[in-house]
C-alpha cells in the first residue's frame, strides 16, 4: 500500500519531466527558427532584398496571414533607393510615411502591442483584412528613434495574446531596425559609387562594368547588343552663354529624356561631360538606329531655359554600333568591350565632322572602320521605343 502513492508521485513527475522536456524541444526550436531568420536578416545588404524577407518570406517561414511595414521616410532617402521594386499585394503591405506622428499612433509608447487588433488600425495595417484575429504590432527603433513599424497579423486569435512576454519578437524587431538602416546606407554607398549625382544616370564607371554583364548575357543568349553614345552638338557655347548652371540644368533634362524614352532594360550613362552612353540588349543593328534617330529627332524637339529665361533648343551627334555573337566562347569580355565603345565613340566623331545631329553607324568588327550615316522612323509601343 505505501508504494502506491509513491508510484503515482513516479509517474506524475515523469510527465511532468516529460512536459518540461517537450517545452524546452518547442522553445529550442522557436529559438532556432528566430536564430535562422535573424542571420538572412543580417545577410542583407539591398533594401529591396530585406523588404522581400519581411514581406514574403516573414510570411511563409512563421506561417503569418498577413505582414505590412510602414518605413518614416521624410527626405524620401529609402523610396529613392526602390524605383524598380514592386511590393507583394494587398497594395498597402509596404508604406512610406512623412510624419512620424502616424507610427507613434501605432505604438505610444515606442513597445511592442501584442493581441487583438483594434478595428480602427485594420484598414492601415492589413488592408481591411477582417480575418486578422491577433497580431504583432513591432516598433523598429534605431537611436532612440522610430523610423518605421513592423505587423504580423493570424487568423488563429490565440497566436499573440498579451498573457505570454514575446522577447525574441523584440529582439527581431531591433535586429530589423539595424538591417534597415544599414541596407539605406549600403545602397545609398554603392550609389555614389555608380551614380552620375548631376543626372543621376550610371556613371562611366558602372557603365563600363554593365557593358561586360550585357555582353555575357548576350553570349548566354545568342542575342545582339546595341551600343550607342550620344554627344550633345554645342554645348560649350551652352556654358560660356548661359552659365554652368544652364549647362547643369541641360545635362539633367537629358538624363531623364533618356530614362523617359528608353526600357527599364536599357543601360543609361553618363560617360562623361556632355556624352552619354547606352546599352540596348537584343537590339540589332536596325533597331538600334530606329532607337538613336528616334532620340535624336525627340530631342532636337526639346525647349531648355537660362537662368534670364532665353528659350533654345540643341541637337546631338549619335554613334551606334551593334554587337551579334557569332557562337564563339569567350571568358574575357574586356577587349569586346573596348571594341565596341572605341566604334560607337569613333561613329559619334564622324557625325560631328559630317555636320552634326545625325545618326552614324559603324558596324562591329574587330579592325577596321566603315561608316554609314542613317535616318530612319522609330515604331512606338505604350508611348517608349520599341
Amino acid at each position: 500500500m505505501s508504494q502506491k502513492p509513491l508510484e503515482r508521485e513516479n509517474r506524475e513527475l515523469k510527465r511532468t519531466i516529460r512536459l518540461m522536456a517537450s517545452k524546452a524541444e518547442r522553445n529550442d526550436a522557436i529559438i532556432k527558427s528566430f536564430f535562422d531568420m535573424e542571420l538572412k536578416l543580417l545577410s542583407c545588404t539591398r533594401l529591396s532584398d530585406l523588404l522581400d524577407l519581411l514581406l514574403i518570406e516573414f510570411k511563409e517561414y512563421f506561417r503569418l496571414n498577413a505582414v505590412s511595414l510602414i518605413l518614416f521616410d521624410p527626405e524620401q532617402a529609402a523610396r529613392l533607393l526602390l524605383d524598380d521594386y514592386v511590393p507583394p499585394p494587398p497594395a498597402n503591405s509596404l508604406r512610406f510615411v512623412k510624419d512620424q506622428r502616424l507610427l507613434s499612433f501605432f505604438h505610444p509608447n515606442k513597445r511592442l502591442s501584442v493581441g487583438e487588433l483594434p478595428g480602427g488600425m485594420r484598414p492601415e495595417l492589413f488592408n481591411n483584412n477582417q480575418q486578422i484575429q491577433s497580431c504583432a504590432l513591432l516598433p523598429l527603433i534605431r537611436d532612440n528613434c522610430l523610423i518605421g513599424s513592423l505587423h504580423l497579423g493570424s487568423h488563429d486569435p490565440n497566436r499573440y495574446s498579451k498573457q505570454f512576454h514575446y522577447d525574441y519578437i523584440q529582439h527581431l524587431a531591433s535586429v530589423i531596425s539595424i538591417c534597415i538602416e544599414n541596407s539605406i546606407i549600403q545602397e545609398n554607398l554603392r550609389r555614389l559609387s555608380t551614380i552620375d549625382m548631376l543626372t543621376r544616370v550610371r556613371n562611366r564607371r558602372a557603365f563600363d562594368n554593365e557593358i561586360l554583364q550585357e555582353l555575357s548575357r548576350a553570349v548566354r543568349g545568342n542575342q545582339p547588343l546595341g551600343c550607342v553614345f550620344i554627344d550633345l552638338d554645342y554645348f560649350k557655347l551652352v556654358n560660356d552663354n548661359y552659365g554652368h548652371q544652364t549647362g547643369d540644368r541641360v545635362l539633367r533634362a537629358t538624363g531623364t529624356f533618356l530614362k523617359n524614352q528608353l526600357r527599364k532594360t536599357d543601360v543609361i550613362a553618363r560617360y562623361g561631360g556632355e556624352e552619354f552612353a547606352l546599352l540596348l540588349p537584343d537590339c540589332d543593328q536596325t533597331q538600334s538606329m530606329q532607337v538613336a534617330d528616334t532620340l535624336r529627332e525627340r530631342f532636337s524637339q526639346l525647349v531648355f531655359k537660362a537662368d534670364d529665361g532665353t528659350a533654345f533648343r540643341m541637337s546631338a551627334s549619335i554613334g551606334v554600333t551593334t554587337y551579334q555573337p557569332d557562337g564563339s566562347i569567350t571568358e574575357d569580355f574586356t577587349p569586346l568591350s573596348y571594341r565596341l565603345i572605341q566604334l560607337a565613340d569613333q561613329a559619334v566623331y564622324d557625325a560631328k565632322s559630317r555636320g552634326r545631329n545625325r545618326v552614324i553607324y559603324i558596324p562591329y568588327s574587330e579592325k577596321g572602320v566603315a561608316s554609314t550615316p542613317v535616318t530612319a522612323a522609330t515604331p512606338l509601343i505604350d508611348g517608349k521605343i520599341a
